[in-house]
């Protein structure tokens, strides 16, 4: 492996480890542009975001010794970078190269062909004409013009998409001419599919920790509402948390079972009646939300708002179903916001001239309320519901306050109906995450096997089968569970079928055997088997998986040792039954727990939980399937370090 090469794979381990080692973005930026200009060995290199509108922001910057100024911070216009050249970045993700010294500008596909485009090249132009057919062009004047101004004689751009949308560019800065190779070029572009990875695992987690904040503010607010103090109390303070959480100045809340509105901060100077018009003309169950003076519904109000420095507001329209039961508004007042642009420049579309300068050029803006974003607008709606709930709630308390016991009764119903769902939905989110336990062991032995099979291990054509073949085994006895775990759905639901048919043990156990063979091997198991019965009436599928899961369980809890599996006929027993037994000289169990231990999701006290980990499921499932096929089970051990014997009984008829 040649040096070139050594520095490339290098590069791209840095960069993995520390999207895997890290969840901070920015730090995951600065990391991305240091080690690529130190790839590169170039002047400058960063990373432009753009905005919903087009404009970009230098948001990660690297400069060697300063030979080139710094832009980190400063924002862009849509105009430096064409709505062309971003849908060639974002639909072919094509790369360009700018040699300013050739005056000519070359795009290249990833893993595709070289193919350039540049120049006067139009919007539809860039969406109609297949790459292939648009030619390399000279840099289009105020392009060089542009790059001149920065100090640059060649720049390499890399574009970083997420969900199919350009997201920003990777920019290359040099302030002399130099070349970029193909070989270069595919591992910055490789260095970028692993950084869109960490921006999409960002997102992700940013996702997550709002969807987070958004259910702590509203459980907060909610549970101001549903304590027992007097309604109008607490759509005070509700009012107050309201204003705070969503970054406003001001609000109210108004019911129409209420004379009065609850009022927070400075109101616009309208009267009762302008506001009932005005609520009047808005969408009955929508929120409106809105620049009041954007809005032509609130032209004829705007004198009134005019006194105040409200110029941003949220109408929630409180309502069960088609019922509006009042109305919840918020106001934001007028800042002034600074944005530092990377030279002046206007928004007139006749400025064709590039900026003469790149200095800091601070906007300052006016009179304009912050956007209410998307993440407050969720936030809006969810409190609505919760008003809406509270206020209808303290409605039916009103009416029913007479016959007092008839409303004790339902708040009891209503609260015990509210834990039931909430246990069952608690018990569902535990079953779904606990399928793994279900799917590990048939897993694991597949992947075993196929290992045994990529390696070679085998001597003869023989034993190649004998792996093919317990591979195969283990393959379907993973879509066996997947079934299996569907069917204890509907053990709960009463819905589960046992298909019974005679079995013949000998081979059943024996095609159990092969299942284990190779992690009683790996984990120094003595696994045996002793069989007195030669068949049983019973369903083979049921009774497979819960021998396979007291098997698993057994494997688990063992470490060397031996596991038995045992089957005789239960003696003098009416009607006749079947004995099945799984023995192992494992951990134990202390005699306190072992009945627990068939409960749900139970697996003993904590260190058990975290050194084995696992979720508590198989035993229960074991019950569960024992008793729908009409047998018992039950659990047996001396205590810790002595072993564990699980036991159940099958009817023989």
């Amino acid at each position: 492996m040649d040096k070139l090469s050594l520095n490339q794979l290098n590069l791209l381990n840095r960069m993995t480890s520390r999207i895997r080692q890290s969840l901070d973005l920015q730090a995951i930026l600065d990391t991305t542009v240091k080690e690529a200009r130190s790839f590169l060995k170039t002047d400058r290199v960063k990373i432009y975001k753009f905005d919903s509108e087009g404009n970009g922001q230098v948001i990660a910057e690297s400069i060697y010794k300063n030979r080139l100024p710094s832009l980190l911070g400063l924002h862009f216009p849509a105009g430096d970078i064409p709505p062309q050249a971003r849908e060639l970045f974002c639909q072919a993700r094509v790369r360009s190269i700018v040699n300013l010294e050739a005056q000519q500008i070359r795009l290249s596909e990833p893993d595709r062909h070289p193919s350039t485009v540049t120049g006067e090249l139009s919007l539809e132009e860039v969406r109609q004409h297949p790459l292939s057919i648009l030619l390399q062009r000279p840099v289009d004047p105020c392009h060089v013009e542009y790059l001149t101004l920065m100090g640059v004689q060649s720049s390499l751009v890399v574009p970083i998409l997420q969900d199919r949308s350009l997201w920003g560019l990777l920019i290359s800065h040099n302030a002399r001419p130099k070349k970029v190779f193909g070989n270069t070029l595919r591992v910055l572009q490789t260095v970028v599919n692993q950084l869109e990875i960490a921006i999409s695992q960002s997102h992700l987690l940013t996702q997550v920790e709002e969807k987070a904040d958004r259910e702590m503010i509203i459980n907060q607010i909610a549970g101001l509402l549903y304590t027992p103090a007097e309604i109008e109390q607490a759509l005070e303070i509700v009012l107050q948390e309201m204003v705070q959480v969503t970054g406003s100045s001001g609000g109210r809340l108004c019911l129409r079972d209420l004379a009065n509105c609850h009022t927070c901060g400075a109101q616009p100077d309208l009267s009762m009646q302008e506001w009932d018009e005005l609520l009047a003309r808005l969408p009955p169950t929508e929120p409106t939300i809105a620049q009041i003076d954007r809005a032509p519904i609130f032209a004829p109000y705007l004198s009134a708002f005019a006194e105040t420095s409200i110029r941003a507001i949220a109408i929630l329209p409180l309502h069960y179903q088609q019922e509006i039961l009042g109305h919840g508004i918020l106001f934001r007042n007028a800042i002034d916001s600074e944005r530092v642009w990377a030279g002046y420049w206007e928004q007139d579309e006749r400025q064709q001239r590039p900026r003469q300068s790149f200095e800091e050029w601070h906007e300052i803006q006016k009179g304009k309320a912050p956007e209410w974003t998307q993440r407050d607008r969720e936030l809006l709606q969810a409190l609505s519901h919760h008003l809406a709930m509270a206020i209808l709630q303290d409605r039916l308390y009103r009416r029913e306050r007479e016959q007092r016991l008839l409303v004790e009764m339902r708040n009891r119903e209503l609260d015990t109906a509210r834990k039931i769902a909430e246990e069952a939905s608690r018990l569902k989110s535990d079953f779904l995450s606990s399928t793994s336990h279900e799917l590990r062991t048939p897993l694991a032995s597949t992947l075993t096997y196929l290992k045994l099979l990529k390696e070679g291990f085998y001597d003869d054509p023989v034993e190649l089968k004998e792996y093919i073949e317990a591979a195969h085994l283990s393959a379907e006895h993973l879509t066996q569970i997947i079934n299996d775990i569907l069917d204890i759905a509907k053990i709960e639901a009463g819905r589960i079928q046992v298909d019974k048919e005679w079995l013949d043990l000998p081979p059943f156990l024996a095609k159990i055997h092969d299942l284990f063979r190779a992690d009683s091997v790996n984990r120094n198991i003595n696994l045996t088997f002793e069989c007195e019965v030669d068949r049983i009436w019973t369903d083979d599928n049921r009774l497979r998986q819960v021998l396979i899961n007291l098997l698993s369980n057994a494997f688990k809890f063992t470490e060397g040792g031996e596991i038995c599996v045992r089957v005789a006929p239960l003696l003098d027993a009416d009607p006749p039954m079947i004995r099945f037994s799984v023995s192992d000289t494992g951990i134990g169990v202390d005699p306190k727990a072992q009945q627990l231990l068939f409960e749900a999701f139970v697996q003993g006290e904590g260190s058990i939980r975290r050194r084995y980990g696992g979720t508590g499921l198989g035993l229960t499932i074991c019950k569960k399937l024992v008793e729908v096929m009409r047998g018992e089970i039950w659990l047996e051990s001396e205590g810790k370090n002595r072993g564990t014997t699980v036991t159940f009984l099958l009817p023989d008829l």
